[in-house]
């Protein structure tokens, strides 16, 4: 071993400083800290030897440069503030095969510094000198300290244990401390005004008012590094290095980068294993959520959605659970309405969404398809009252539009189409070739959907506390145009308040939340943009002035009115009083009301009715409907919780009960007899009034529940859940279950024998066994139903009541078995993170209905198959810090998804009613479809496979499964800062097999050939067969019906690659210099600008958006195979201001 080092100082000149009476007790402290870092590096020294070998041969070089060279040899990292190398000599070093201290050693000769090393990273500190013992303070300095008081206290961590050596001092002062084994200081002379910074190493800073109180206890809470940081699972929190299940979370600083209306859609593309689409991209549109596959064939999939520990549960009119809103299908242009569209995102705090059985278990019957939690934001308790005011504006515009034909071919399609058919156009078949104006053109698509919308989002808030109490109220206001034609607007208005207290002595701590929300829709009752296939030259007035009516008239469809007004109150109270030191008694309260009321009105002026009508004739035609449901939920929850330390472990143990009941009651009317449709929008001015539905249902739920977790020193953490659920939707004798699962946790970089792995920062294994249930059906299916006998049955001029569903007291859970197994890594401290699950999820016991002979009067009822379904799969998970510089980083988020879907078990499935939709070891959902064979060149007609060879082509026989490759989805997401600048934008993606051209999936032309009606067609049917173009790649049109045309919307000529690319989000933004807004008393401020779905690249060009799902279906999520009104490209500028 060679070893040699010299350094060459540099002059600097110091000015003399003047002495005072009073010992700088900064610089005593500095000392103190300084001596225990060194022990601390003393004791790592012994402990490990510093094995690492060092070679270095530099001359006349900078501390930095040798630093380098020393991180890179051996993994550890030096650590000091920018000014401490100021006055470092340049250093001339030639060692080989040096230990790291030896190394270090002679970096530091002859150096006005020192180091210490703890774990892996080297400390770089001045060198102390003498503290001054002559210091002489002014005489207001003097007399203020003079006039001080004694403030005392104890500083613990967040489980209570004191923390010694915590730094406390009080700025701008000499005077400050330093905590004892105890965790106690004492200062004496403290300014009544004054503030306490407390500081220790691994802890959060905390700054406190003094306030003249005498005694100020602390809790410092450990800083946070990205494995430490906190997630939300079922009844508590952890961290994401203690974590033994799946759970994927968004933070609210992601959140508030997106243009959005709905909480739910801040996921898109940003979350492994969890599937997001919307019905439509109206305001208050359903929005709808699927977590690791489609699991039940029957039941419902809906996600058990709890916001502040409330289950946010809604049924319509007594249906099965649902995560939209619709009074017995009243609904406007935007379907079902999303209720989360009703909470602010700018009001939550966190989403985590709970996958695998160790995380879902504890909420039994519910969590079979998986969990997502939401939390809203708390007050800080910084003891200053925060104001933040959000405002931004901006505009709207539909993406993407459908090719059609123009004018011109479409008229050439239609004669095609009467001369393939030998049929001769006349003035009733043919209207667009020789009534309307053949010059006519107008492009349906633009005039419907071709507006811009205007919005504007203003949220309001203040904020505040201390250790015992923190507040914060919030009002947001929302106002959303839309594109169509004509003034439409979606307001809503919602207010917040969360509250907390925590007693002085620590034991007692109560959380309450409460929201109001009120939105107020104006939209058509029907979707304009499904207009866009009209015939080009469709006038929308006859030559008498009067409405055509020839096809359904959208002018007309605009004098229908519709408007809903949903509110939504939700209530929350969390309380908790520490019993003894490791047991504390808790409860969850919660109470939710959500109402809709809806109202559509269709008067006569929009109707095709006779020139020749009467008054009375014209009054019936007057009508209105009116639905209203509400649901009121409550939920209790006691709870005991066990905390101990045994041995060199941690036990946490957990035990409650749930009462639970959800209460949904509606109406649905409908008024005619109107004699002025000024009064349509009022029921009580109906002439008549019919009650067409009525509805209550009660849907009680009952559990108990059980967790117990050990943490070994935080390497081995085992975990294990247990529920017993009780539902009043089955019978008495199948109404409890019992779900459960087990999970455990490696954490295999705290082994000894991991030490020399440098380059691994983090490493754990996990994995994870369990059942969860489904509940998700409608209430009372278990008893014998009944209806109101249809008209003309009745008993001596007295209704009746008809049995419709037979009673089936056997019907009982559907219930979920789930595995997980996981590998988390972290490399280069942290600067690197992957997460990789695999995922087995077999759901058995199918709720579905079973079908019945019809001599037993019954056409089906619901009851359990021994169908299995299986969902297996990976998901990925990598973010990595790319650069990590003072004033500027770039750090990377990117997940990816594959799940397959399969069957694996139908009992007499052949034979089944369910023979032509499912197939054993297909996905539920895959599309049976004909397989197309060619064009026939003499007749222009498609041919397709015949399977069974029969002779015909057949629904039932001769379809055969879609294929569907290998499906994967996810997201790529990019973050920078520069100074005050900081740029986000992510991409979602997803690769999968669909339907390419929906057009030919319409359901005013799918049974027939192009040219049957009045309906334009998709650009590509310009090179439809004809006996001068028999090679054409689509087949003849025609006017006369035809089973083979109508085969070919759902045969594999119209399947194939529908994967796509959305420029999802992108946000800039750019915060003002503190030094620009200290002077108007403002803390933060900062404009933005924001933008949505900005662009797609699809392969599927026929449909306005490739992830649109027909509303009311789990199938199929986000395949786009239904024509409806898209997402809105968004762009928005907003400031946001605290003060």
């Amino acid at each position: 071993m060679q070893l040699t080092a010299h350094c060459k100082g540099r002059g600097v000149g110091r000015s003399e400083r003047k002495h005072r009476v009073l010992f700088t007790t900064k610089t005593k402290l500095i000392m103190k800290f300084t001596a225990i870092l060194l022990l601390a590096a003393c004791l790592q020294v012994s402990a490990r030897g510093f094995s690492q070998l060092v070679s270095i041969s530099q001359k006349n070089a900078s501390l930095q440069t040798v630093f380098k060279e020393i991180e890179k040899q051996t993994g550890y990292q030096f650590f000091y503030k920018e000014n401490v190398l100021q006055h470092a000599s340049t250093v001339t070093i030639n060692v080989k095969n040096a230990t790291l201290k030896q190394a270090l050693d002679a970096c530091f000769s002859n150096q006005p510094l020192t180091y210490g090393i703890v774990d892996k990273i080297i400390v770089v500190k001045n060198k102390q000198q003498e503290a001054p013992k002559t210091e002489v303070l002014t005489a207001p300095e003097a007399q203020q300290i003079a006039e001080g008081i004694r403030v005392k206290g104890v500083v613990k961590d967040n489980t209570g244990r004191p923390i010694a050596s915590v730094s406390v001092v009080i700025p701008g002062t000499p005077l400050g401390s330093m905590t004892n084994a105890s965790g106690e200081y004492l200062i004496d002379n403290a300014p009544e005004n004054a503030q306490l910074l407390f500081s220790y190493i691994g802890f959060e800073s905390q700054t406190i008012n003094i306030k003249g109180r005498a005694v100020i206890n602390v809790t410092l809470e450990l800083a946070k590094v990205a494995m430490d940081e906190m997630v939300v699972i079922g009844y508590g929190t952890t961290t994401k290095r203690l974590n033994t299940g799946a759970v994927s979370s968004i933070k609210s600083t992601d959140i508030a980068k997106q243009t959005i209306d709905n909480p739910l859609t801040a996921m898109q593309g940003r979350m492994p294993g969890v599937v997001i689409t919307q019905d439509n991209g109206l305001p208050g549109g359903g929005v709808r959520m699927q977590i690791r596959g489609l699991g039940s064939a029957g039941a419902g999939t809906i996600p058990l959605y709890i916001v502040d520990g409330v289950p946010f549960t809604l049924f319509n009119g007594g249906q099965p659970v649902s995560d939209a809103l619709n009074a017995y299908g009243t609904s406007g242009a935007n379907g079902n309405i999303s209720p989360f569209s009703m909470i602010a995102p700018e009001d939550i705090e966190r989403i985590d969404v709970l996958k695998d059985a160790d995380a879902t278990a504890i909420y039994g019957s519910r969590g079979a398809n998986g969990v997502v939690l939401i939390t809203t934001k708390k007050g800080n308790k910084g003891g200053k009252t925060l104001f933040n005011f959000n405002v931004n504006s901006g505009i709207a515009k539909v993406n993407h539009y459908i090719p059609m034909m123009n004018t011109q071919q479409y008229l050439t399609m239609r004669r095609q189409a009467f001369a393939n058919s030998g049929v001769t156009p006349t003035v009733s078949n043919a209207k667009d070739l020789l009534v309307w104006d053949t010059t006519a053109y107008t492009d349906w698509q633009k005039w419907a959907i071709g507006g811009t919308a205007h919005t504007t989002n203003a949220t309001a808030s203040v904020s505040g506390g201390n250790q015992q109490n923190s507040f914060l109220f919030s009002t947001t206001y929302r106002r959303q145009g839309t594109v169509f034609p004509g003034d439409f607007i979606n307001n809503t208005l919602s207010s917040r308040l969360n509250a907390g207290h925590k007693s002085l002595n620590g034991k007692f701590s109560i959380d309450a939340a409460i929201s109001y929300s009120y939105m107020d829709s104006k939209i058509p009752p029907v979707d304009l943009s499904t207009f866009y296939n009209m015939a080009p030259n469709y006038p929308i007035y006859n030559s008498n002035g009067k409405f055509n009516f020839t096809l359904e008239n959208p002018v007309a469809d605009l004098l229908k009115k519709y408007s809903s007004q949903t509110t939504n109150f939700i209530s929350s109270v969390n309380i908790a009083y520490k019993i003894l030191p490791s047991l504390t008694a808790k409860a969850n309260l919660g109470y939710t009301i959500t109402g809709l009321e809806q109202t559509k009105t269709n008067p006569a002026s929009s109707q095709n009715i006779s020139a020749t009508a009467t008054p009375d004739v014209i009054a019936k035609a007057n009508k209105l409907t009116y639905a209203n449901n509400t649901n009121t939920n409550y939920i209790v929850e006691p709870q005991l919780e066990y905390l101990k330390n045994i041995s060199n472990g941690k036990l946490q143990l957990l035990a409650g009960t749930t009462f639970q009941q959800n209460k949904s009651n509606g109406v649905y009317l409908s008024g005619s007899g109107y004699s002025s449709e000024a009064l349509i929008t009022s029921i009580s001015s109906a002439a008549t009034v019919t009650a067409n539905y009525s509805n209550y249902s009660l849907y009680k739920y009952n559990a108990v529940f059980a967790r117990a977790n050990y943490n070994w020193e935080d390497k081995y953490i085992l975990d294990g859940t247990f529920r017993r659920d009780g539902s009043s939707r089955f019978g008495p004798d199948h109404r409890f279950g019992n779900f459960g699962a087990v999970g455990a946790a490696w954490v295999f970089t705290k082994e000894d024998f991991m030490n020399k792995a440098d380059f691994l920062s983090f490493g754990k294994l996990r994995a994870s066994y369990g059942i969860t249930g489904n509940d998700q059906i409608s209430n009372y299916l278990y008893n014998a139903l009944y209806s109101s006998a249809w008209s003309g049955y009745s008993y001596m001029g007295t209704g009746t009541l008809v049995q419709y569903s037979p009673a089936n007291p056997e019907l009982h859970w559907e219930s979920t078995k789930k595995l997980d197994i996981a590998l988390e890594l972290s490399f280069l401290r942290d600067r690197i993170s992957l997460k990789t699950d695999f995922y087995q999820n077999r759901s058995g016991n199918q709720l579905l209905y079973i079908y019945m002979p019809s001599q037993s009067g019954f056409t089906s009822y619901t009851g359990n198959l021994n169908a299995l379904i299986q969902n297996k799969g990976w998901e990925f998970e990598l973010n990595t810090t790319n650069i990590l510089k003072k004033d500027f980083t770039w750090t990377t988020s990117i997940n990816l998804t594959l799940n397959r879907n399969k069957l694996l078990e139908f009992p007499d499935l052949a034979t089944s009613s369910y023979a032509s939709t499912y197939v054993i070891g297909q996905p539920i959902d895959v599309p049976l479809l004909y397989h197309f064979t060619g064009i026939d060149k003499a007749s222009g007609i498609p041919t397709f496979l015949d399977v069974n060879k029969d002779g015909s082509i057949g629904y039932s026989d001769d379809r055969l499964p879609a294929k569907i490759g290998t499906p994967y989805f996810g997201g790529i997401t990019n973050s920078f800062s520069y100074k005050g600048f900081t740029l986000d934008f992510t991409f979602q993606f997803n690769h999968r097999y669909g339907y390419v051209n929906n057009t030919l999936n319409d359901y005013h032309t799918s049974y027939y050939p192009y040219g049957y009606s009045y309906y334009n067609q998709s650009a590509p049917i310009v090179d439809s067969w004809t006996p001068s173009n028999p090679n054409a790649k689509y087949p003849a049109a025609g006017v006369n019906y035809s089973n083979d045309i109508s085969n070919l919307a759902g045969s594999d000529f119209n399947w194939g690659n529908t994967s796509f690319v959305k420029f999802k989000t992108l946000s800039l933004a750019y915060s003002l210099p503190k030094k620009w807004l200290s002077r108007a008393g403002i803390s933060t401020a900062s404009i933005y600008a924001q933008g949505q779905n900005l662009y797609t690249w699809a392969k599927q060009k026929y449909t306005y958006d490739p992830e649109t799902t027909q509303p009311g279906t789990g199938s199929g999520l986000g395949t786009g195979t239904y024509i409806a009104f898209p997402q809105l490209r968004t762009m928005v500028l907003g400031l946001n201001v605290s003060f």
